[in-house]
This record gives structure tokens, sequence and C-alpha cells, in this order.
């Protein structure tokens, strides 16, 4: 995918020359006291622009060096990763830290939407479950998924009816190939698997057990295995669903456990956020795929070094690639004239 990204911003003269702004110490609220943007300006033909919007006390207290003490979910570290790969591959990342209040990160996002020179826009969850949700939504994260402009949005998250071909391959152009947008940890999970099945059907006839039913990740990639000819058995809390390649979707009966989807799977993914969660290396098949997802690893790891299988232990360098194949795609479909 990377290769895909630096090829198009070659061919599209849109890269980064000069002015890099990183992430890390020179970060800053983006306001000013009149309520401007203090982002630093850009000198040349403009640069394709992520903006990521953190929700964070730290870098108000005017010690942005507490910032990762305070990062219980990663987003900093994340945010980092991001700095470094659009730097290398000429893609000016602006971090936009907020206040965690509704009103700051409406306003940021509203702004970020409204701004010409923005072509995507990362909202880094969670936020924060001291908001009010109201009536309508479950959580405030769903709510400010729904403020992010669609033809911003490199997440994914505003795009419904994944029904698709297999990412890039959605013409005959022979021009640099960007597909549409699929959230980028799904789209990471389906570009390391398809790079294990090499061939011109990777995914038909075989089954694959997914346990996680997010938005984010279960939902969308049981949906784009499936459409490539695969049986997903997609594993929640409270049941078990299985995707049939020709395109319907069934409830199991409550007799159908997470062993036995297991057992018959040759690719299991796991994204559970607990580290009392672990998949017994016991169901396991030889010759297995196996994909952790979660920030603690859902499977037995000591006791895998002695089985046939492939482990595949975190997938958060191919996510940003995917972020970035996001924001290419939406540069190209919604910004480039």
């Amino acid at each position: 995918m990377r290769s895909a990204v630096r090829e198009y911003i070659e061919s599209s003269g849109h890269s980064l020359s000069i002015d890099r702004h990183e992430g890390g110490e020179g970060s800053r609220d983006i306001w000013d006291s009149e309520g401007q943007t203090t982002a630093p300006l850009h000198q040349g033909p403009p640069p394709i622009k992520l903006v990521g919007i953190l929700a964070t006390t730290a870098a108000f207290d005017g010690d942005l060096g507490q910032s990762h003490d305070e990062d219980a979910y990663g987003n900093e570290i994340y945010s980092e990763q991001i700095a470094t790969c659009c730097s290398a591959d000429g893609i000016l990342y602006e971090p936009w830290r907020v206040p965690p209040t509704l009103e700051a990160l409406e306003r940021a996002i509203v702004h970020a939407n409204e701004r010409l020179d923005v072509h995507g826009v990362l909202v880094f969850y969670p936020i924060s479950d001291r908001l009010e949700t109201g009536v309508y939504y479950r959580s405030m994260d769903d709510y400010f998924r729904d403020l992010v402009a669609c033809h911003k949005d490199v997440e994914g998250y505003c795009r419904k009816g994944l029904r698709i071909q297999r990412p890039g391959e959605e013409s005959g152009n022979t021009e640099v190939e960007l597909g549409p947008i699929y959230p980028c940890t799904a789209l990471a999970v389906y570009k390391i698997l398809e790079s294990f099945h090499a061939s011109d059907e990777p995914f038909e006839n075989i089954s694959i057990t997914i346990i996680n039913r997010s938005e984010v990740l279960g939902l969308p990639l049981a949906t784009m295995l499936s459409n490539q000819g695969a049986t997903v058995y997609s594993v929640n809390v409270d049941s078990i669903l299985r995707f049939l390649p020709n395109g319907k979707v069934r409830r199991e009966h409550a007799d159908l456990t997470v062993e036995n989807c297991v057992r018959k799977s040759s690719v299991v993914v796991s994204g559970v956020p607990s580290n009392r969660f672990k998949v017994p290396t016991e169901w396991i098949p030889d010759r297995a795929t196996l994909i952790n997802v979660a920030a603690e690893t859902n499977f037995e790891e000591e006791s895998l070094g002695a089985r046939d299988v492939t482990y595949v232990p975190h997938v958060g360098r191919v996510t940003v690639a995917a972020l970035e194949y996001n924001l290419m795609s939406l540069h190209k479909n919604y910004h480039s004239s």
C-alpha cells in the first residue's frame, strides 16, 4: 500500500518539500487568542495534508512531556508513528491537540472539515467516557464519527454497505489504482491476509474466525472477506454470526461455540480488548494464520512456538499504511481537481 501511496504522491506533484511539521514537542494548541489556527505555512505546491485530532489536557497544562503518561489508549504513540510515516512519504501531518470538551472537539472537527488545505481528518478514539451521549448515540465516539465529513474521513466510518470487490480492483484503469475507503484496521488485516494467500482467489472456500464485531474491525473485515469467497464466523460477546460468500448472514445456534469455530478455521483474527482473554493453543489447527489486533495479545504466545502456525502479533505499521492509502484515495476522488 505504501508503494501505491508514494507513486500517487510523486505522480500528482503534491509531495511535501519543506517546512515539515511533525508531532512531538513542537506541537501545540491549534487556536491562538483570536481564534485563528497557528499551523505553519507551506511554500510551493500544496502538500497532501492529514489532520489528527487528539483530546488531551497535556498541551494545555504547559507540559507536553506528560502526554504519554496520560495516554492510556496509546493515541500519542500512534500519532507519532503516523507522523514518522507521513514525513517519510511526503505527506504533511498536523496533530491538533484540543481540550477533552464537547465544544472544543466539535469546533476542531468542523474547522478541519471546512479547511480547503486539509484533505483527511483522523479523530483519535476513545474520546472520553465523561461526556454525555444524549439519547441517539451509544457513545460520544459515535457522535464525533458522524461529525467528520465523508470526503475527509480517512478511517472510513461514514462508508456504509461494504459490498466490494478486492480493494484496489474497482476499475480497469492502468493509472495508479486507489480504491474506496475502508476502516483502516480492517483494511490492514485484509492486506496482511491477502499477502499470505497470494492467488487469484485468495479466500475462496476457506473458513475464518474473527473474534470481534466492532464497526472498526470485525464487521467490515467479515464483509470484505466473505465477499471474496470466505466463510466467516463473526464472534461477539453474546452471539456468533456466519457471513457466507453469497452475501447472506446467519445467526448460529447457541450450541456452536467459539472453540468449534476456531477448530474449523484456517485463519483466526482476534481483537478482544482484555488481557484476560486468550485463544487456547489446543483449539488452533496446524498451518493456521493467527492475527492479533488487541493491544495485549489474545493468543498464548509461549506455546505457539512449538506449533506449525503463522502468527502476526500486531498490525500497527500496516494500519498506518492503510491510513495513508485511504488519504490518497480521498485526495484522488475529491480533492485532486
